[in-house]
């Protein structure tokens, strides 16, 4: 299910395209911070003059929308795809917090489950990416501190090593074929000078036999 397909449907405002979310209240949050909404950098970036302040933002639109009638919710649901998909998984628990304590919340995470797996040559160039994100945000404070408390906290930026701790019920969206992933954790493009992996990246029909084992593996 692509980004739009799902979002057109959960977010439709007719009954026969979306019967069981037409008549809810739905607010859609552009994702703008890079963090999946854990930063909380005081300091400006010296070098790019960017503020790193995700989590602050989640915050305020809470408080906006509490302010706006979610304080009277009965149900609740929170979701989002890719960087939002992630976003729903870290923040999924902060988000029943937020709302009131009769109100029944789930989370719905799209396209967002990236996993801790090791390129073609065995190395970890995505925990060594998210561990670059983790510190430039300033995110270890706001990951779930269940599992910052058991493991260093870049790693708590990978679903498989959170969701364990996620106590609100959590749903997951996740194709077997992913080629982000496949693109950013497997081959990253240093990995790959002369292009051999581009055709099977862009499409998996076009991934030679040796590639899908590797794939699959």
């Amino acid at each position: 299910m692509n980004q739009q397909g799902f979002f057109g449907g959960i977010l439709h405002n007719t009954s026969k395209e979306n019967p069981e979310f037409h008549n809810w209240n739905r607010v859609r949050v552009k994702y703008c911070d890079g963090a999946s909404f854990t930063g909380d950098v005081e300091q400006v970036n010296p070098e790019t003059k960017l503020y790193f302040r995700g989590a602050r933002i989640f915050k305020a639109i809470m408080e906006d929308l509490w302010n706006k009638g979610m304080k009277n919710a009965e149900n609740a649901i929170l979701t989002g795809t890719s960087a939002g998909g992630l976003a729903t998984i870290l923040n999924c628990d902060k988000f029943k917090s937020l709302l009131p304590e009769s109100a029944r919340v789930k989370c719905v995470a799209n396209a967002g489950f990236f996993i801790d797996g090791k390129t073609i040559n065995g190395t970890s160039h995505i925990q060594e990416m998210y561990q670059e994100i983790v510190n430039l945000h300033g995110s270890a404070k706001n990951l779930p501190l269940a599992c910052t408390s058991a493991m260093e906290p870049s790693l708590c930026f990978f679903p498989q090593n959170v969701v364990s701790y996620v106590q609100t019920p959590l749903f997951i969206i996740n194709s077997v074929y992913d080629s982000w992933q496949i693109n950013n954790t497997l081959v990253p493009s240093y990995l790959d000078p002369q292009h051999a992996w581009k055709d099977c990246i862009n499409n998996i029909s076009s991934c030679t036999s040796s590639q899908l084992i590797i794939i699959r593996g």
